[in-house]
């Protein structure tokens, strides 16, 4: 995976200056950037760190950077800058949860649906980038930012919904690949959490219509990414 020049605007602040430089003689300089590139490859593959191919630098170096990285919580920034350029840059949030329209409508009445629009197929720094979160390691840092979204929207009772699994995670992740979901969201059938207002849906209403194990009743397209 090549990082572009925007994304890497929003990464290098959050990796630790004496790694920028060749400051002492003896093991060759690898830039943080070609190393981040390795791991990330790694990240979204899922493969073994022997197999990284020959384009990026040693194994050893990404593994080792990698493990450094994790223990000092630079991974976890790294990739909370690579959500972040996706929202701010790319059109994407991955931190979103979409919920059919209709249950908005039923509470504060009919609402005019927008003109479809194509869909856009995603660009490759995009994809590349959207695939890495599917990993098990990027996963939990992605639900994590997302849960602390929605508790400050409605508060921790969001805790008592299915909106707080992991399922739900992986579904704002795969929505970029469904194209049906991707037309509902044009067509304004999926309304993102974001764009509704406080008024509109309140944390007592959702909770009304939401069943006892955590399952939509009409209101969340059925599309089923959970791990029975």
């Amino acid at each position: 995976m090549q990082l572009t020049d925007k994304q890497w605007s929003y990464i290098e602040p959050v990796i630790p200056l004496n790694e920028k430089y060749h400051h002492r003689k003896g093991r060759p300089f690898t830039s943080p950037r070609a190393i981040l590139c390795g791991v990330l490859w790694i990240l979204k593959t899922g493969a073994r760190w022997r197999d990284l191919p020959k384009d990026y630098p040693p194994a050893s170096t990404c593994h080792r950077r990698f493990k450094k990285w994790s223990e000092q919580g630079i991974m976890k920034k790294i990739l909370i800058a690579l959500t972040t350029h996706l929202k701010e840059t790319g059109a994407i949030d991955l931190t979103e949860t979409y919920i059919d329209a209709s249950f908005v409508k039923a509470k504060k009445g009919a609402q005019k649906l927008a003109k479809p629009k194509p869909v856009k197929a995603l660009k490759l720094w995009q994809l590349s980038t959207i695939q890495v979160f599917l990993s098990l390691y990027a996963l939990p840092v992605l639900h994590h930012m997302r849960v602390n979204l929605l508790k400050k929207r409605f508060g921790k009772d969001i805790l008592k919904t299915s909106l707080s699994e992991w399922w739900v995670t992986k579904l704002t992740i795969v929505i970029p690949w469904m194209l049906d979901l991707q037309r509902d969201i044009e067509l304004k059938l999926l309304l993102p959490i974001s764009q509704i207002e406080k008024e509109e849906l309140k944390m007592g209403a959702l909770l009304e219509d939401i069943e006892g194990v955590g399952e939509w009743k009409d209101f969340l397209l059925g599309y089923n990414l959970r791990e029975d």
